[in-house]
């Protein structure tokens, strides 16, 4: 299926509507985006978080405590970039975040460090899709857009505070030798010393997902610890890039070898509107085009009506959020589609919030109600008051 635009695509005939205004963190001093998450078995919703900007360090506390200012910029630099993992705790009217592992060593500004994509809780254990961790790579298309890449899964069997592979020493010292951060916000390659292209691995070690193809995996949703879930599988969508990329493919791995790459299978689409299944990621097919509208998606299953429900966003111009966003949710019988426009909002929410990732908290979802909360980032240009995990509750109705 390729369109142009979203509202090509065939009308379905669920309806969505908003049905209050949005709700800020409660946190204090939060700042952060992307913010994939999964209502775990402990009954908590774990969230991986980008440029985690929470309690800067101040350089002018350097002499109080002892510390140089440039061991305080230090700390700065890893409070400030990379990714963390996080807690939504008390009810969405009054929502905070808990901190639960900084992630040392994930370190790296917006695309030239690691970003989180994925998030989803699978028989007690909580498994972190990542993207960029080789740094900055050219994107598929245009020059502007954000591209997204190099993506790999860790595995928690303690509910985030260790990950394996443990990849922060190696990271960190693959940033500290290749990685100029005073050069953060040029155009040469984004602040890296390397050419990208002489980036595919280091130290032996080479994502489980290399390129963009599979950049940016988002676990699909089966509510509580995949407790849904239709089968032993454990699926996953990508873009190809982080934002305004065009191709959506498919992906699944029985749910014991999530960490393995070599048992993930992708899908092809065939001509009847089914799919076949193949190991090789290059002879994969798209599942879904929406050329330069397709970024960091989101797919939930939801029982009761036996649909999936994609969401995705795109930017009104590239990797710049002041212009604003616009917000596209399908619906489908399968992973694969075909799939139908649910709803189209070309300015989402305001100009100036410049929203995106869309995210779907199942926890806060009403299985029999059709109701819930969409969570998204905001804008990360003008830091206040939108760039911090917001929510807003929305209904669905069959017609």
């Amino acid at each position: 299926m390729i369109y142009k635009h979203p509202v090509e695509i065939p009308r379905s005939n669920i309806e969505f509507d908003w049905t209050g205004e949005r709700i800020p963190c409660a946190t204090p001093g939060v700042r952060g985006d992307t913010h994939p998450l999964t209502w775990a078995d402990d009954d908590e919703i774990y969230v991986g978080t980008g440029d985690p900007n929470w309690m800067p360090a101040d350089p002018n506390q350097a002499a109080s405590s002892g510390r140089t200012k440039q061991v305080i910029e230090d700390e700065k630099h890893r409070r400030m970039s990379g990714l963390v993992v996080e807690r939504f705790r008390s009810d969405p009217e009054h929502f905070e975040l808990d901190r639960i592992n900084d992630m040392p060593g994930y370190i790296g500004y917006g695309g030239s460090g690691p970003k989180p994509t994925g998030m989803i809780s699978v028989d007690g254990k909580l498994y972190h899709a990542v993207q960029n961790l080789l740094g900055w790579k050219p994107p598929r298309f245009r020059t502007h857009s954000q591209h997204g890449s190099d993506a790999t899964i860790l595995c928690s069997a303690d509910h985030g505070l260790t990950w394996t592979p443990d990849l922060s020493s190696l990271l960190s010292r693959m940033e500290a030798e290749q990685f100029d951060r005073t050069e953060r916000n040029t155009t040469v390659w984004r602040g890296w010393k390397t050419s990208p292209e002489s980036r595919t691995s280091y130290q032996g070690w080479r994502p489980m997902f290399p390129g963009c193809l599979f950049g940016g995996p988002s676990f699909i949703q089966f509510g509580k610890d995949n407790q849904s879930a239709l089968d032993d599988y454990v699926y996953a969508i990508s873009a190809d890039h982080w934002d305004n990329g065009s191709d959506m493919r498919l992906g699944r791995v029985p749910k014991d070898q999530i960490l393995d790459p070599y048992a993930w299978e992708f899908a092809k689409t065939e001509g009847h509107g089914d799919v076949s299944w193949m190991h090789g990621l290059e002879q994969s097919t798209p599942v879904l085009t929406i050329e330069r509208h397709m970024s960091t998606p989101e797919m939930v299953y939801l029982p009761t009506i036996r649909k999936y429900l994609l969401l995705t966003w795109a930017l009104h111009q590239d990797f710049r959020a002041t212009p604003g966003s616009e917000l596209t949710i399908l619906e489908s019988d399968q992973p694969w589609g075909p799939f139908k426009l649910v709803y189209y909002e070309w300015m989402w929410y305001l100009r100036e919030a410049g929203c995106y990732c869309p995210r779907i908290p199942l926890k806060w979802f009403d299985s029999d109600k059709l109701t819930g909360w969409l969570e998204h980032s905001g804008n990360w240009e003008t830091m206040t008051p939108y760039y911090l995990p917001q929510i807003r509750p929305f209904k669905l109705t069959v017609t």
